[in-house]
């Protein structure tokens, strides 16, 4: 056997690079993979490699397809016959690979030749630890073979495709006037939600190979289905009506459009089926996984994958929104690139915005250039602005990019053809042919007397499929790019829609033109807030921002706002206490949500006033002087959200001296003193005295929730040394008088002089509790 090493293939070849060889044997590991493809040495400078792999994603009886070439280096010709073939699982079991069709076994010397199998595996079988066995017939071993090497399944897939994102059917399952070598391997590629006349639609880019060696076209009588975890399906179908033939192995792209009636449970499979004597028979499954996400800004994709696209790529740049009267101008920016080296037709490209569950607004387009083509390594913008209507948060809308179908159908059709004619013509004339022995067990008389006696045995030539393989890529492409520029070879579907989607970016944390909060309404603090109708706030229910206060958190490195809304029936009957949802705006603009205290009343007696607190967290740099507070409808247009009124305002200042306002309490405090004082049970602890002045400002309901006043005994390191919480309800309420605050365990250590009291305001919010910080002395 010869040892793994490094092979330099003549010029003729050289596609395939550096190629890592190894003749090891079946119960060995498989040969590593170094700068190129893993390899078996069968003499000097003859060898296998695996090509074209595919594997069906699942079901009950798991289909693999995959293609060997014989690379013949040698000085004399190379009988197929004399080798055989099989796959191995990770446990070592071993499954028959069965050869797709007749063809000349004898490979000339200098020449490649690609045989084509299948093999029937069993349930559950994973494509990693897969491998390919090649043995020889001789009579060295108790089955009559030797075997000579192995080569990794998981390493031939195609572009890194794992087979869990791909499914294998044979041809003839769905069409049996088709011939016995025809495989469809389909892998699963981009998916699109988008939304077309107020209605949901899934769109999946299926990339799709054909074997054998003639062309395939997809079966007319094959049908499409979407199969939730529920059991549902919802019927699908193919986009366009390119019906031209697939090249052998060679990948095309389809795109399957199926509509969402209603909501899919879970991940979403598809499958290939047809109906056999009135009962639907499943050919193969992919598993799509839940509803594709929209991609964020910034990102970038090719315009399609897997060998069908032309080298370009599209990459969502930015977004803005500008506030208006009558809604929310958006604006993105999308960039195609030519990454390849040659001149590249511009795609056309349209742009959609859409906006909660079936919403959507057209965009008008707007691009950077007029040229026709782009030139290696140019990029053309697209700029797509629409008008989305009032109350919709850019935030939420989500930019649909479609390319033309006809653009899309002419350039596949033209670059299929031309690669058609570039690949023909046949490498081998020999009249001997490939026998069942490199098809299973009864290839050991094709072994010895290079007949025909399987069923995999018969006689043709094949020796076009590295040309193919080797450049169908690039002569696709670059006549796809030409062939945009007419539009007389356009689908039927292109009529109907903008064409298909090749990409859909969130708008989430765009840029935010125009500001808010200096187009916000001027506000004086405890006046009623003149919002928007909405059903979220009975007609009768006022509301008013009664305290906003600022306080900077410097062990955190944010500040922390607390908001105290009032809530008035004005009505003769109980009303529901809105759940409403509040933002602070900086004088920049941007948005910072607010956190509503942990319990609230749920609803308020007619002619009374309650009191909610909402908590924000701020950049450590804002001071507060010029901001904006929004009251919002977080339900209205889920999961947008409807702004109700957006008022500016100034953060209260807190005084040094005199009142402390815990609105609806004006809280002063006339004296203080402090004591330590040590017993055996309690240690060393300090008393605080204080003489306070309480006093009700309006006739406001305050319960449990309310707010609280906290005391911190800090030393003069800033070590917080005890704390201790106070209420203005309850039976230990704060009350006109004098009050005692005890600060217990105190360890020895800390007993020290020039402490110091910091008082807060606290609200219990989800978040966990939101200080204010409001007063502070040493006693």
């Amino acid at each position: 056997m010869k040892s793994l090493k490094m092979l330099t293939k003549p010029s003729r070849t050289a596609w395939l690079g550096a190629l890592a060889i190894s003749a090891v044997c079946l119960s060995a590991s498989a040969p590593p993979v170094y700068a190129g493809k893993p390899g078996v040495f069968v003499a000097n400078d003859t060898y296998f490699t695996l090509e074209n792999a595919s594997l069906a994603a699942g079901g009950d009886s798991p289909l693999m397809q995959f293609s060997l070439k014989l690379h013949n280096g040698g000085s004399g010709a190379v009988d197929f016959n004399g080798y055989g073939v099989r796959v191995v699982d990770e446990a070592g079991n071993r499954y028959p690979a069965r050869l797709g069709s007749k063809q000349s076994a004898r490979v000339q010397p200098g020449k490649e030749q690609t045989f084509d199998f299948y093999s029937q595996l069993a349930p559950g079988v994973k494509a990693e630890g897969l491998k390919v066995g090649l043995y020889a017939w001789d009579g060295s071993g108790a089955d009559q073979t030797r075997d000579i090497g192995a080569l990794p399944v998981a390493d031939s897939l195609p572009g890194g495709v794992s087979a869990a994102s791909q499914t294998v059917m044979r041809l003839k399952d769905a069409d049996p006037a088709a011939k016995e070598d025809g495989f469809l391997t389909f892998v699963q590629g981009d998916g699109f939600r988008v939304v077309e006349n107020g209605k949901p639609y899934l769109y999946m880019n299926l990339y799709v190979t054909g074997s054998g060696k003639t062309g395939i076209t997809l079966p007319s009588a094959l049908q499409y289905r979407l199969l939730a975890s529920d059991g549902r399906t919802l019927p699908g179908a193919l986009t366009g009506s390119d019906s031209s033939s697939l090249l052998p192995n060679e990948a095309v792209q389809r795109t399957l459009k199926a509509e969402l009636s209603e909501l899919p449970v879970g991940p979403l499979t598809l499958q290939m089926v047809i109906s056999d004597t009135g009962e639907d028979k499943v050919l193969g499954s992919l598993p799509l996984g839940e509803l594709p996400p929209a991609v964020k800004l910034g990102s970038e994709k090719p315009l399609a994958r897997y060998g069908t696209g032309s080298g370009l790529t599209v990459a969502a740049e930015k977004a803005t929104a500008i506030r208006q009267e009558d809604g929310v101008l958006v604006q993105s920016t999308v960039t195609v690139r030519n990454d390849s080296d040659r001149m590249i037709a511009v795609p056309a490209l349209t742009g959609a915005y859409q906006f909660g569950k079936d919403g959507s607004a057209a965009a008008s387009e707007a691009r950077s250039s007029v040229d026709a083509y782009l030139a290696p390594k140019a990029a053309v913008s697209f700029s797509y602005t629409a008008l989305l209507p009032s109350g919709v948060e850019p935030d939420a809308a989500e930019l649909v990019v479609r390319v033309k179908e006809d653009a899309a159908a002419a350039g596949t059709s033209a670059g299929s053809g031309a690669t058609a004619a570039g690949s023909g013509g046949s490498t081998s004339a020999s009249a001997n042919t490939a026998g069942s022995g490199a098809a299973g067990s009864a290839a050991s008389s094709g072994a010895t007397s290079g007949t025909t006696s399987g069923s995999s045995s018969a006689g043709g030539s094949a020796g076009s499929t590295s040309a193919a393989s080797g450049t169908s890529g690039q002569t696709k492409t670059a006549t796809s790019g030409s062939g945009t520029t007419s539009s007389s070879s356009g689908t039927a579907s292109s009529a109907k829609t903008d064409g298909r989607p090749v990409m859909v970016v969130g708008l989430q944390g765009m840029a935010q033109q125009y500001n808010p909060t200096m187009a916000a309404k001027s506000y004086e603090y405890g006046t009623p807030l003149p919002l928007a109708p909405s059903s979220l706030i009975d007609s009768k229910l006022d509301m008013s921002l009664v305290e906003l206060h600022l306080h900077e958190n410097t062990d955190y490195g944010y500040t922390t706002a607390i908001a105290k809304v009032k809530y008035t029936n004005r009505g003769s009957s109980v009303l529901a206490l809105p759940d409403i949802g509040t933002e602070l705006l900086n004088s920049q603009g941007l948005a910072f949500p607010g956190v509503r205290q942990t319990s609230a009343a749920s609803s308020i007696m007619p002619g009374t006033s309650y009191v909610v607190a909402y908590s924000f967290m701020v950049p450590a740099d804002e001071k507060g002087d010029n901001i904006a507070f929004r009251v919002t409808d977080p339900k209205a247009v889920a999961p947008a959200k409807l702004d109700l009124g957006t008022f500016r305002v100034a953060a209260q200042r807190e005084e040094e001296y005199g009142k402390i306002s815990f609105y609806p309490f004006d809280v002063n405090i006339d004296a203080n003193n402090l004591a330590t004082t040590y017993s055996q049970s309690t240690g060393y602890s300090y008393h605080l005295n204080l003489s306070l002045t309480i006093e009700q400002r309006e006739p406001v309901i305050v319960d449990q929730n309310f707010s609280k006043m906290e005391f911190e005994l800090v030393d003069g390191l800033g070590r917080v040394l005890g704390s201790q919480s106070a209420g203005f309800t309850g039976t230990q309420k704060l009350i006109t008088g004098t009050q005692r605050i005890s600060f217990t365990n105190v360890k020895t250590e800390q007993i020290e002089s020039g402490v110091t009291i910091r008082v807060y305001e606290t609200v219990d919010t989800p978040n966990g509790p939101a200080k204010r910080l409001v007063r502070e002395f040493q006693p």
